[in-house]
């Protein structure tokens, strides 16, 4: 018996993301609260007081980094994993441009001056610092540059993984081996915790989510080549009865012998929550990944990490109908939240607005007219490259195409839109503008891997 889970908007809504907001502040201060509470103000030059409080917000601001895309669910329900991906990058930035402060400060304060950076004579603090530096600047260069030098994504991961835990690990370290910071029982009680749930997560990620889906493992049913250069991989639950979803979430996926290999990368489910034994992903040939899965063979042995994200229509049973809006692969998820809306027979109007370069790069047409049939669903197709004989919407998704198409009564529906981070943020704005309250409008961007 498959029973339907929901999903609540405290999970994904504005007052989760204010209070991570409010945690992740807490995250930067509470070592410099401890700090001053356990030094006092009289107790430090003011050099040397400036060179610890942009070292302590830096330490944060690194753990913080490395705890993004830790994959805790309930951060990505809150803010989705593009956004988390971008303040992620953010974030270490700012912890860069900190930790240079940082070293800044000790230059100016420390009298030893650069001989500090004599790894044969200095002390192992201060060993640890520069190792954990070298390695940051290496990162960000690397990051910086990747746009330019495009590498295989697995082996730059791969890399910027092992350097983020090097810069982390030899940063604590600094902090361990200055004894005078961690002899104060507050801040090396605070140090100690950090270390722990940093462990804690790393475990997590790297252990125990693979055993979990070494114990869940799918087999590959079907490959199915789709217009607009897709591919629909279905698979099936091995001896199992399948991880239950939410419609609109989705999964990393695996393909191997084992469920510990490197390579995985995230997409949609696009199938019906009602039947979790039977998952279908539709993917657009992007990149090195994508574009090897249409060679792939039925059998082969998938492991799913999932499912993730909060945007889904769980949650909404109170709202009169939901329109949708997708671009380009954008219309997987919405795929997967029209399905389970016809199988659960749900007889609310709905709208689907799909757009796409030309109808032959229009993803799932067949599928969208099934449950257009089982629904009661209005689909306006927009082309922004049309054939001559293209009678529908011509264009992009503006202000008076949704004016055109918007029911009487607009604030009263969920919005859901993805796609490009371009379409969704000006779609975003053009319904605000047209009084939509803003907890009705749900985002999810494709594009920032």
């Amino acid at each position: 018996m498959i029973h339907r889970r929901t999903v609540t908007t405290h999970v994904h809504g504005p007052a989760a993301r204010a209070g991570w907001f409010l945690l992740y502040l807490e995250a930067l201060l509470v070592p410099l609260v401890l700090t001053w509470l356990s030094l006092g103000p009289k107790d430090l030059p003011a050099g040397e007081a400036v060179a610890l409080s942009l070292g302590l917000v830096a330490f944060s601001a690194l753990v913080v980094a490395v705890i993004l895309p830790a994959r805790v669910s309930p951060l990505i329900a809150a803010f989705g994993i593009e956004t988390i991906l971008r303040i992620h990058r953010s974030i270490a930035r700012a912890a860069t441009i900190l930790v240079l402060l940082h070293l800044v400060a000790v230059l100016i304060e420390d009298p030893r001056g650069f001989s500090i950076f004599d790894l044969a004579h200095t002390t192992w603090a201060a060993r640890a610092a520069t190792c954990s530096t070298a390695a940051l600047l290496l990162m960000v260069v690397l990051a910086l540059t990747r746009a330019r030098r495009q590498p295989r994504y697995e082996g730059w991961r791969l890399v910027h993984n092992a350097l983020a835990w090097i810069v982390l690990v030899t940063a604590w370290l600094h902090v361990w081996w200055l004894r005078h910071l961690m002899s104060m029982p507050l801040l090396a009680a605070w140090f100690f915790g950090t270390g722990l749930l940093v462990l804690g997560l790393t475990v997590r990620r790297w252990l125990w989510l693979p055993l979990r889906a070494r114990r869940r493992s799918y087999l590959l049913e079907e490959v199915r080549r789709e217009p607009g250069d897709g591919v629909t991989l279905t698979i099936r639950a091995d001896r199992h009865h399948g991880v239950p979803f939410n419609a609109g979430q989705f999964a990393w996926l695996k393909f191997g012998s084992t469920a510990f290999v490197f390579e995985e990368h995230p997409f949609s489910i696009s199938s019906t929550a009602v039947r979790p034994y039977r998952k279908q992903f539709t993917i657009k040939a992007l990149g090195d990944f994508t574009e090897l899965l249409s060679a792939l063979r039925p059998g082969r042995r998938v492991f799913l990490d999932g499912p993730y994200g909060g945007f889904t229509i769980e949650g909404y049973d109170g709202s009169a109908g939901f329109m949708m809006i997708a671009a380009g692969v954008g219309i997987t998820p919405m795929l997967s939240m029209l399905r389970t809306l016809a199988d659960r027979r749900d007889r609310r109007r709905h709208w689907l607005i799909v757009a796409a370069r030309t109808a032959e790069e229009m993803m799932l047409r067949p599928e969208i007219e099934d449950v257009r049939r089982r629904l009661n669903l209005k689909v306006v197709e927009v082309l922004s490259k049309p054939g001559p004989d293209w009678t529908g919407e011509v264009g992009r998704i503006g202000g008076e195409l949704l004016t055109r198409h918007l029911p009487r009564n607009p604030a009263h529906l969920n919005y859901f839109l993805c796609g490009p981070s371009p379409m969704v943020h000006s779609v975003s704005h053009e319904l605000a503008a047209r009084g939509i309250p803003l907890r009705r409008i749900h985002t999810e961007r494709f594009g920032a891997a």
